[in-house]
């Protein structure tokens, strides 16, 4: 269903509402915020995402659960600049968040949430080419659309400081009602696979380069490897980045499209400022909190798909099969289960790994669900988030060791890259994925008149006693591949 005015009034107790948010903000003399809630008809957050520019934007994506958001805008930014631990940037972050919410009036169907992330360290995070992304940063947008199997609606945050005019307040949010009856407008036209200004659609050329040698990544394996036979680590994960040079833009919101359509079962998100942007397919749930049920999964131990459905069953239970394989994945879930033992009661998982298969690879999986404790209750998902990243899977095992060995033996800057994005709500539920399968996006200005735009892709392996060093090359070959060929089209 289009959208329009008729579809979207303004929602019943708005006048009576804003004029007790702005009374409140005078009283206390700080600002509030007034969420608004209203339906938005079938208006696709992708399709809206592709109108977001330049602003702050978020996207998310979940296709095989009829789930997908949309954000942009930052009423309020809660931001940890960096050169701390991801643990500090979270619950600094966490602390301010509560802080917003309980400053924060509703009404409508209003469902406000805060969207960002964390960078895989913090102490080395909101550097280079990652100096938009720090170590932490949460965002509550001003325009949040929410779509469920089809159904979308839309929360809209005003930010009401003391001595605001209730009529300029009235008019803000019959512009925001235009945008968003806009957006509809423009996805029943097709808009979303558009080019974006300045993007090549035909002769496209893209140039592909490494950031080491293959044999570099392999020797950087047999040092993990010596590193683990001396005792020192359990396990690491080593990762490698390509670079795609590309003369026009990169159209962020046809790439989004391709990978939810190529992982279904994945879950696909953007988070951009300006012409950056971190864009990933990620297949691992780090942990996400719902009515006090809590769920996360060990997600480690990869094999290649099939040419044929009998060559992919041979290929799955290869993986079950393998010592190394199980040794990788049997780390990465003694670690979740340890995290989240003192969080939950009634944890349950299952006997032995289960197969997650996607485009191009499979992985050993092993999911968790349990439910808070008594004292616990009350807690949010960022908690969660705080005692169980950086988990085996993408850092390794024991933990500071192996972000230490990461540190000095990789040579990559991660910024993002394997950390948590997700969204929190005023309830302190929320989810949150790892940037896996990701590329860190920077598109040239449209009016630059020269210089490409640029995407970096990283993918990482998990090394322990008995890896051999030219099939974790292959193993990060197939991850990249994962968004190599969706990006380029070539």
């Amino acid at each position: 269903m289009a959208l329009n005015e008729a579809h979207s009034p303004i929602p019943s107790g708005f006048d009576e509402a804003l004029a007790e948010c702005v009374e409140r903000a005078r009283r206390s003399g700080a600002a509030r915020i007034l969420s608004v809630g209203l339906p938005a008809g079938s208006i696709d957050p992708l399709d809206a995402y592709a109108g977001f520019a330049t602003a702050d934007r978020f996207f998310w994506g979940q296709r095989a659960r009829g789930f997908s958001l949309a954000a942009r805008g930052a009423v309020a930014t809660l931001e940890n600049p960096g050169s701390v631990s991801v643990a500090r940037a979270i619950a600094g972050v966490g602390n301010s968040m509560a802080g917003v919410f309980a400053e924060m009036d509703r009404v409508g169907p209003a469902e406000p949430l805060f969207v960002g992330g964390f960078a895989f360290d913090g102490r080395t995070a909101g550097q280079g080419e990652w100096q938009a992304f720090p170590a932490g940063r949460m965002v509550l947008p001003e325009l949040l659309l929410r779509n469920r199997d089809g159904e979308s609606t839309a929360t809209f945050n005003l930010r009401v400081e003391p001595g605001a005019a209730i009529e300029a307040l009235r008019t803000r949010l019959d512009a925001e009602l235009k945008i968003l009856v806009g957006l509809s407008a423009a996805g029943q036209e097709g808009h979303l696979c558009d080019p974006e200004p300045g993007s090549s659609t035909q002769g496209a050329e893209y140039r592909v380069v490494a950031d080491r040698a293959h044999s570099v990544f392999e020797a950087q394996v047999a040092s993990a490897l010596e590193a683990i036979r001396a005792g020192n680590l359990e396990k690491v994960v080593l990762a490698r980045s390509l670079q795609v040079f590309h003369p026009g833009r990169f159209a962020i919101p046809g790439f989004l499209a391709q990978l939810g359509a190529l992982y279904p079962q994945c879950t696909v998100f953007a988070v951009g400022r300006d012409e950056d942007t971190l864009v990933a397919a990620s297949p691992e749930l780090l942990v996400s909190l719902d009515g006090g049920e809590v769920e996360a999964c060990a997600l480690a131990g990869s094999a290649g798909r099939g040419r044929s459905p009998e060559e992919d069953v041979e290929l799955g239970l290869a993986l079950r099969e393998s010592k190394k394989e199980q040794a990788e994945h049997a780390a990465v879930a003694r670690s979740i289960r340890a995290g989240l033992t003192s969080w939950t009661e009634d944890l349950e998982e299952p006997e032995a790994p289960e197969l997650m298969r996607v485009a191009g690879i499979q992985h050993l999986a092993t999911p968790f669900r349990g439910r808070l404790t008594r004292e616990r209750r009350g807690a949010s998902v960022l908690d969660l988030v705080a005692e169980l990243h950086p988990s085996p899977a993408v850092a390794g095992l024991p933990r500071e060791p192996a972000l230490d060995w990461i540190a000095q033996g990789e040579g990559l800057s991660r910024g993002w890259y394997a950390g948590p994005v997700g969204w929190v709500g005023a309830e302190g539920e929320g989810e949150f994925w790892l940037a896996l399968r990701s590329a860190l996006v920077h598109n040239a200005a449209p009016e630059a008149g020269g210089g490409d735009s640029q995407a970096r892709l990283f993918a990482g392996a998990g090394l322990v006693e008995g890896s051999i060093p030219q099939a974790e090359l292959v193993e990060t070959r197939l991850k990249l591949r994962a968004l190599l060929a969706p990006l380029t089209e070539i």
